[in-house]
């Protein structure tokens, strides 16, 4: 039984993905640095620190989308630009939370895209991601997700990335808020490169204790 349990541990271990050092500036929106290195749109509402963190660190918080009821599909956009190495495959995420706030209708989306540029100042589009979404409804209100990208590989003259976080409105003059905290974006290790995704584990070794 216990070399059984050995070579579980030994494979969850295996599928973890790894990650290299997040790129991104204040990516948990720190105090007093609160949306340092972040370039956030205001033309479809308001984009502003929050106190709300989502561990609940004291010297910490959030960035608040509130986007106004207008016209449908009005969105608030936070973003950064990376210095990234084409043919190396990165990933993102972040953590986003939407309050169950009586003023809003939440009807709406967090939205994650990588995008990739032939400068350092995000000028020349080369290609994207698709983007990661998660939809309210069905996700839960006042619940912290997680949203993850798909990997991404820069390519060929790529010189930087663009990581970008809405919060899209669905419904036409139905406003909807929305947390965002915790984004990261950092070069990503495929663990699967040593053939473990056909169930060979010839080039390990485990011990029974």
């Amino acid at each position: 039984m216990k070399r059984v349990a050995t070579v579980l541990a030994l494979l969850f271990v295996a599928v973890a993905p790894v990650f290299g050092q997040n790129l991104l500036e204040n990516p948990g929106f720190d105090v007093p640095d609160q949306l340092d290195g972040w370039s956030c749109t205001s033309a479809n509402g308001v984009a502003a620190w929050n106190s709300e963190d989502r561990r609940g660190s004291p010297g910490s918080g959030s960035v608040q989308h509130d986007v106004s009821a207008s016209a449908n599909n009005r969105t608030i956009n936070c973003s950064q630009c990376v210095p990234v190495t084409e043919a190396e495959t990165y990933l993102g995420s972040v953590w986003h939370h939407w309050p169950d706030d009586a003023d809003v209708t939440q009807d709406g989306s967090t939205r994650l895209s990588i995008l990739w540029y032939s400068t350092a100042s995000c000028t020349g589009l080369i290609d994207w991601v698709a983007p990661a979404i998660h939809s309210y409804p069905p996700n839960p209100l006042d619940t912290w997700t997680l949203l993850q990208s798909q990997p991404g590989t820069a390519p060929a003259g790529t010189a930087a990335a663009r990581v970008e976080v809405y919060t899209w409105q669905d419904l036409a003059n139905e406003p909807v808020r929305s947390r965002i905290d915790d984004v990261w974006f950092a070069p990503y290790i495929d663990v699967f490169s040593d053939g473990f995704e056909s169930g060979d584990i010839s080039a390990w070794s485990g011990s029974t204790p």
